[in-house]
């Protein structure tokens, strides 16, 4: 085993509770979690009700490497949820949560090059399986790329200045040495400013090198497709980019039209799929801030099968 691998370790939830609660309503059938992790919001759940048949899916190899044989928790990416409910056979689902993210077994892990505030190789592959890694983006992407996926993904105010100099100093092998590129590049500012722009610029490779994004706008589509009436999807997103996605899908799916505001008459004959929940969104409360940092910018949205 990997002596640098920080071990997938349940940890509380986020917004658990809330969680659970959304979940009293719902009538007996499959939950699926579609980011087990460290299986803390899947015991949780597993531990509250017993009217639940439990699945967890996981992208990230090493969630397996402690798993008891037998469970119920299979490697797949949620984009392929379909599939894997397919594969598997799985009737009746009343529930599907999304809690998204990088994990903080990914980020503590030296060897998976997620933390600039760790010394280790490029990679922030969620699937090690994946060809694509932050190492072969950060050196082989032209300029243009590179600035594309900073300010798209980072929302970074000095993209253009950091992808210049990402390309005047590669090759870059290290999350330490990116790091420094990204610093030097900035404007005389406090640190603190600079460690954002540095987060948020490590943000968006991550992004970019996992397809973050494009997976979440599938996994949704395909669950608000799979779950049962009166089933209910829970996605938990923790920056603006996953939020807005987030919204805009459930908001989407939930329209009864689509034409322009300025048709006199509805031709689109478009059928919502969903309702929303209310309220819409769902923020930690006071005491979950307090013992849990993770949890500051977590943004809980859900929706109704119709």
């Amino acid at each position: 085993m990997n002596k640098n691998r920080a071990g997938y370790i349940a940890h509380e939830p986020v917004m658990g509770k809330e969680v659970v609660d959304l979940l009293l309503p719902l009538k007996e059938g499959s939950f699926i979690d579609a980011t087990y992790g460290s299986g803390a919001h899947f015991s949780l759940v597993e531990a509250s009700y017993s009217k639940f048949n439990l699945h967890g899916i996981d992208r990230d190899e090493d969630v397996f490497v402690e798993l008891k044989q037998g469970s119920k928790v299979f490697k797949y990416n949620f984009s392929f949820i379909d599939t894997f409910v397919k594969e598997k056979k799985i009737n009746n689902v009343i529930a599907i949560l999304f809690d998204f993210g990088i994990s903080t077994h990914q980020l503590e892990t030296d060897s998976r090059g997620f933390s600039f505030q760790r010394d280790s190789l490029l990679d922030m592959r969620m699937d090690q399986a994946q060809e694509l890694n932050a190492h072969t983006f950060i050196n082989n992407s032209d300029e243009e790329e590179l600035f594309n996926v900073l300010k798209d993904y980072g929302e970074e105010r000095y993209s253009r200045k950091i992808a210049k100099s990402i390309v005047i100093e590669r090759p870059i092998q290290t999350t330490r040495e990116l790091s420094e590129v990204i610093k030097f590049s900035l404007p005389r500012m406090n640190p603190t400013e600079k460690n954002k722009s540095i987060r948020r610029c490590f943000q968006a490779i991550r992004i970019h090198v996992n397809q973050e994004l494009e997976h979440i706008k599938k996994g949704l589509e395909k669950s608000i497709a799979i779950v049962e009436p009166e089933g209910i999807v829970i996605a938990i997103s923790y920056h603006s980019l996953e939020d807005r996605l987030v919204k805009k899908i459930f908001r989407e799916k939930a329209l009864t039209c689509l034409c322009p505001v300025d048709f006199p008459k509805c031709v689109c004959e478009q059928v919502p799929s969903v309702r929303l929940n209310r309220p819409s969104k769902i923020t930690p409360k006071k005491k979950e801030l307090n013992s849990n940092k993770k949890s500051s910018s977590a943004v809980l949205r859900s929706v109704i099968k119709l």
